[in-house]
């Protein structure tokens, strides 16, 4: 996980380098790589840019530095609370650690109880659902990759929750009830909160040191030609040798999909008809990655939509689940 570390004094940069140091450490706790910006001059015009490429981007802030900061340097790059990165405050004597944007779809509350973990600060959550301990209807959707279509419907549901009042969810397959407070349906039905299932895997290979602008450039050709949104991926995936590709894990990042690798003996293993290059089996052992891993993501009973389309040294392919 990529996080960018903001701070303007030396107290703040003790405190985030104490941060990278304990992360890296940890065995199988924390995955964290620590990207920092520091200006002891508070040069609040370059710290902005640095905050916008963090928004363009996705990837999550860590202020070290009063909150008053944070929120005046986020305040221009906000557009939407299922699309903004989280984005939590530290001081910089490490006590607390505050979530101040994307609480639940961005992760803002997980990552702030992370740090709570690792350094000893003390997590100070103010959503609503998670101070009455009750259920929240956006962190169910991100967990369960689940699209929210109308996100206005949020509060009604958390509201309820909140006042202790029973949330109906129904599923299409059951039908859906005319009274479910949610419904999770490949269509829409009535004023519930609508949440859709995430229908397609993408497989992507990808020449080494492709860059994340690269691999979305490719990736919206693909969607474009079969009339699909990011928002519809529930997941990408390549073979194990691409596992740290930077290209694709910043693509990852960046539109919140996971991404998912395979060894070539699995990819061997997918079941169908695949386009084979004898370049790409030297190379990496099997003839084909990005339709097989595509086709893999979907446990072996999905099919190819768009098989394998190149540009520029990458591969794209689409299933369906």
């Amino acid at each position: 996980m990529k996080l960018a570390a903001i701070s303007f004094t030396p107290g703040g940069e003790k405190l985030t380098e104490d941060i990278r140091q304990k992360a890296k450490a940890q065995r199988g706790g924390f995955d964290l790589m620590i990207e920092t910006y520091k200006d002891r001059r508070e040069d609040f015009a370059k710290a902005s840019d640095y905050v916008a490429r963090c928004f363009e981007e996705n990837i999550p802030i860590l202020f070290v530095c009063a909150c008053g900061i944070a929120v005046r340097l986020i305040a221009p790059f906000l557009k939407d609370k299922l699309s903004d990165p989280a984005v939590i405050v530290m001081d910089e004597e490490g006590e607390y650690v505050i979530p101040i944007l994307s609480g639940h779809v961005g992760g803002a509350n997980n990552l702030a109880r992370m740090m709570e973990s690792l350094t000893g600060a003390t997590a100070v959550i103010t959503t609503a659902t998670d101070v009455n301990e009750t259920f929240a209807i956006d962190e169910f959707a991100a967990e369960n990759r689940l699209t929210i279509n109308n996100k206005d419907r949020i509060k009604v549901v958390s509201s309820k929750a909140v006042r202790g009042e029973p949330i109906r969810i129904s599923i299409e397959s059951f039908p859906p009830s005319d009274d479910a407070d949610v419904i999770i349906a490949g269509q829409n039905h009535g004023d519930a909160l609508w949440l859709s299932p995430k229908g397609y895997v993408l497989g992507i290979g990808c020449k080494k040191g492709k860059t994340c602008k690269e691999i979305e450039t490719a990736v919206q050709r693909a969607l474009d030609e079969c009339g699909l949104d990011y928002k519809d991926i529930y997941a990408f995936g390549s073979i194990d040798l691409k596992a740290k590709e930077a290209g694709l894990l910043d693509f990852s990042a960046k539109y919140r999909i996971p991404f998912v690798t395979f060894t070539s003996e699995m990819l061997s293993g997918a079941k169908g008809d695949f386009e084979a290059s004898q370049f790409v089996k030297e190379t990496t052992g099997v003839d084909n990655v990005c339709e097989r891993a595509a086709v893999l993501l979907t446990g072996n009973k999905g099919e190819l939509v768009l098989g394998k389309q190149a540009r520029d040294g990458v591969t794209v392919a689409i299933a369906r689940r």
